[in-house]
């Protein structure tokens, strides 16, 4: 008899790259997205967080820069084009319009601000769990039995 079995592994350590000025939520989204088994690399400007996605690829990416309009649409390009990982963009409530161009510079999700540390977390999982379910699927594996 030969069973079928398929290699999933959901408690990798996975990396969150948190882009961000504010110090003080920085501290609280590291502690918990650690709480969840993720790495994670904070960075304050533009440039480095550039960098920083580029040498790591980030399963996960949290931005929240008060930058103009057009800064930030070219920010979300740029990422996108560094990693395959999660783009979730905070920004204070926009128009529809502009929620539309910043999913089209790559942001999986634009979120609303402000809100809670344990709401962008539970987001922040559900698109990590999303993008294990799917990625490629592993090779078969031939078990005989």
């Amino acid at each position: 008899m030969v069973a079928w079995k398929t290699e999933t592994n959901f408690n990798h350590v996975q990396t969150a790259l948190i882009i961000s000025k504010d110090a003080e939520m920085i501290s609280v989204w590291e502690t918990l997205f650690q709480q969840k088994n993720c790495h994670v690399v904070s960075e304050a400007t533009p440039h480095s967080a550039l960098q920083t996605a580029h040498l790591l690829a980030p399963s996960l990416i949290v931005l929240e820069l008060d930058l103009p309009h057009a800064e930030l649409l070219i920010l979300c390009m740029k990422l996108r084009s560094m990693t395959q990982g999660t783009l979730l963009l905070l920004v204070p409530r926009g128009n529809e319009q502009e929620m539309i161009r910043y999913h089209n510079a790559g942001a999986d999700e634009c979120i609303s601000t402000p809100i809670s540390p344990m709401a962008l977390l539970i987001k922040s999982m559900a698109w990590l769990m999303r993008q294990e379910w799917t990625a490629p699927q592993a090779q078969p594996t031939n078990i005989y039995i």
